[in-house]
């Protein structure tokens, strides 16, 4: 395969997408097409907004030229049933029936999980906020290629409140958190097999920083931290991880997954 073609699914409206821009940071399809250049520099990225109705028409008849689709994260939440929620998760179903491969990433593996019958629920164990810690992979996940060069236990950038509570049926489990135990997931949906993982990849830990400090009043005000000292303590604990943390280590299940799709 010479050159793929990869369709990134933007995850947040244009409205909450201008407060990722006020935070300085880039929405999540920009940041995934900056990624995927990184490891694929010749690579074809267009990005859909499953919300604008207009973007939807001009591309759900061509779904099938594309190598790959990637479901990014997102504020949403897939328990609210609005509009928004309702087009990403019959998006996810369309893309079910046309694409061999797929790697959602937070809000795209709970989009995916509803897409393809299970269900997601508020973490009872908290959330991630920047950071998911001590993600441990499953015998399965040590034999996965997505995982192919990985450690068996490592840190990984995260941002979730949300997580899978009932998987699909035909579902792997790949990796765990103490947060969340669907930390990865392996199944299949129509003709699609789907790599989803509850953590980011993708997001450099200075993004992550960077929504901290923007989203600082709403996470205090919703008992995320205590107060402004607990919360900079903690971004100074990503910052030390991000101190040790190399954008080639961070990144590579994408490049897995990249790599996956080339030699199929």
């Amino acid at each position: 395969m010479n050159k793929l073609k990869i369709l990134v699914v933007e995850g947040n409206t244009k409205e909450e997408n201008v407060n990722f821009n006020q935070a300085g940071c880039a929405s999540q399809s920009e940041n995934f097409s900056e990624h995927i250049k990184m490891h694929e520099p010749n690579c074809e990225v267009d990005i859909i907004e499953p919300a604008d109705d207009s973007s939807m028409e001009k591309i759900i008849s061509s779904l099938k030229k594309y190598n790959g689709i990637i479901l990014t994260g997102s504020t949403l939440r897939i328990n609210d049933d609005s509009e928004e929620v309702k087009k990403h998760i019959e998006f996810t179903r369309r893309c079910f029936e046309h694409t061999n491969y797929i790697y959602a990433a937070c809000w795209g593996l709970q989009v995916s999980v509803a897409a393809a019958g299970g269900k997601c629920r508020v973490s009872p164990k908290g959330a991630n906020t920047g950071i998911a810690r001590d993600v441990i992979l499953t015998d399965s996940g040590t034999k996965h290629n997505l995982y192919k060069s990985k450690p068996k236990k490592f840190n990984a950038p995260g941002f979730n409140f949300d997580e899978v509570e009932v998987p699909p049926k035909n579902s792997v489990l790949l990796a765990s958190t103490n947060i969340n135990k669907f930390a990865a997931l392996h199944f299949t949906a129509g003709k699609s097999e789907v790599w989803g993982l509850q953590y980011h990849p993708e997001i450099p830990y200075s993004y992550m920083i960077r929504l901290l400090k923007h989203r600082k009043k709403r996470l205090i005000d919703n008992k995320s931290f205590k107060n402004e000292n607990e919360l900079n303590k903690h971004i100074d604990l990503i910052a030390r991880e991000d101190q040790k943390t190399n954008d080639n280590s961070r990144t590579l299940e994408l490049k897995n997954w990249l790599d996956y799709i080339k030699k199929s």
